[in-house]
């Protein structure tokens, strides 16, 4: 399985995106590895569309739910309070923001092999990531 990062979907599905023409072929290439996201995500995403776009709560949740499918991934349930408890225990090792720190706590929870994220953070720390968590990163 394959985790990915709220910024991949939303290079993915906006031509205009500076990282669009890195996202689709890092989807293409993963797609059929079976690509996994949290409902984290799902959250993140309606976080991302509301802000920068001014559509009603129905457009929302279409525009949410056009974008997971047009990049062929499921949405994985998470355990929110195994997610807390995992996050605390990795924070002072990966010392990553906190959206950041849950994201790669959730792609580990989830028993995803890779994480693709175009997060400078995440990238820089994804030696550390994959030594702890056997998480690989991919992405810048």
């Amino acid at each position: 399985m394959i985790y990915l990062d709220t910024n991949v979907l939303v290079a993915y599905i906006n031509p205009k995106d500076k990282l669009h023409d890195r996202a689709v072929p890092l989807i293409t290439k993963y797609r059929e590895s079976g690509l996994v996201i949290s409902q984290l995500v799902v959250v993140e995403l309606h976080s991302v569309f509301s802000r920068t776009m001014n559509i009603s709560d129905a457009e929302l949740e279409a525009l949410v739910n056009y974008t997971v499918k047009k990049c062929g991934a499921e949405v994985v349930p998470i355990e929110w309070d195994e997610l807390y408890s995992k996050s605390l225990d990795y924070a002072n090792r990966l010392k990553l923001k906190t959206l950041d720190l849950l994201h790669v706590i959730a792609a580990h929870l989830i028993g995803a092999e890779t994480l693709i994220s175009f997060d400078r953070d995440i990238n820089s720390k994804g030696n550390t990531i994959e030594s702890l968590l056997e998480v690989r990163v991919v992405g810048l």
